[in-house]
């Protein structure tokens, strides 16, 4: 009977210190790397993590928050900046060199019980691609085996071709470097399967790669590698009906969702409450003025003009999402400023001074809405007033 694999998959709990939580639905102990035996203290360590084992002799790496300032240190390590996506900890792996040079490294542990023949799973873990990385490839893959795997020396684990695989849909290329990837994918046991190893399975010259520019803002030599965080690693039976639900949101989802506010007359406000009802709301990543925030803006502007002696302080704001956008791609730093920019010039479009305005950005710093929903996100994606005393 053929083997089946996963091919990128992931889902997200909560761990604190080295005394981690663990869901009982899970059949991964230790899923966030958070139990760990020992003090931290160089690269190669993924055998600190509490049965966490590297099947090849070539040890994957451990990151923690216990060693700031180090070269495992998390946020901020060797490969780049990535915080945890639950607890302190998370694993890393190289998961190409150009065209072989180095070895692969991959993270292996048991679970805690055998796999049942014909049952679902569900089977999932978080990826980021290390801001020093200068590949990113597709290929990534959880395979659930019935005894671990072992290899000698320094080798890449190579699956045969006539194996079975299941990936995820496009198996894409994983390039995002500013924030953790869910994906996940259901699995069918053959039965008794009770390890799970991470990486890349594949042959070199089957892998699809990309090469990255270096980033500006991170300081040091690219690594000739595809390298990623690991975290969150989960292996959960499906019921009867149940889908493997990932729970992601699909940015073109995102930039769909715009705020605005019921209409309403502003007739009787006082040029306080017209200040106060100006919020200009942005589309996700972008600072271009929709129509309704001009009408908006050409209100607050007769009020200013009518108002002579009346400054404002204008407030630039982006959501969380859009800072860790902004951190994987530069076209996106400086959106707050930009927004401040493009509300100010189409108020003094209306012949108003400079000086009748400061600005202060306020990147993601205090939120309208504290709702994690697309349209409590769309909230905070503005740009607001307050009357200068």
């Amino acid at each position: 009977m053929k083997k089946r694999y996963i091919i990128g998959a992931f889902l997200a709990f909560a761990l604190v210190g080295n005394s981690y939580a663990q869901d009982d639905n899970n059949l991964v102990d230790n899923y966030s790397f958070e139990g760990t035996k020992g003090k931290l203290k160089r690269l190669k360590q993924i055998n600190k993590a509490m049965d966490w084992f590297s099947p090849t002799s070539l040890r994957a790496d451990l990151f923690t928050k216990s060693a700031k300032g180090t070269e495992i240190g998390a946020p901020d390590n060797i490969y780049g900046k990535e915080e945890p996506s639950e607890g302190d900890n998370y694993a890393g792996i190289i998961a190409y060199s150009y065209r072989g040079k180095d070895p692969r490294t991959y993270v292996s542990r048991d679970l805690k019980e055998k796999l049942k023949k014909g049952a679902r799973y569900c089977v999932s873990y978080k990826v980021s691609l290390a801001d020093l990385s200068k590949y990113a490839v597709n290929n990534l893959g959880a395979f659930l085996s019935k005894k671990p795997i072992e290899v000698e020396g320094k080798k890449d684990i190579v699956l045969g071709k006539g194996e079975e695989f299941v990936r995820i849909a496009d198996n894409k290329i994983f390039e995002k470097r500013y924030s953790w990837e869910t994906m996940c994918g259901e699995y069918v046991a053959n039965g008794g399967e009770r390890y799970i190893t991470i990486g890349n399975f594949n042959e070199t010259t089957d892998t699809e790669w990309k090469k990255l520019r270096k980033k500006k803002d991170f300081n040091g030599a690219q690594i000739p590698y595809a390298y990623y965080y690991i975290d969150e690693v989960v292996v959960k039976v499906l019921e009867e009906g149940e889908k493997c639900e990932c729970g992601d949101i699909d940015e073109k989802e995102i930039e769909r969702v715009v705020y605005s506010k019921a209409s309403s007359s502003v007739d009787g406000f006082t040029p306080e409450q017209i200040v106060s009802n100006s919020t200009v709301y942005f589309a996700y990543l972008k600072s271009e003025l929709l129509p309704r925030s001009k009408e908006d803006l050409d209100v607050l502007a007769l009020t200013l003009i009518e108002n002579p002696s009346m400054k404002l302080t204008v407030y630039g704001h982006i959501t969380g999402d859009e800072a860790l956008a902004a951190r994987g791609d530069e076209i996106h730093l400086d959106l707050a400023s930009r927004r401040i920019k493009n509300v100010i010039d189409y108020l003094k479009s209306h012949g108003l001074g400079e000086d009748r305005f400061e600005s202060e950005i306020m990147n993601d710093s205090d939120p309208e809405s504290t709702e994690g929903t697309l349209v409590g996100k769309a909230k905070n994606r503005r740009v607001a007033f307050k009357i200068q005393e």
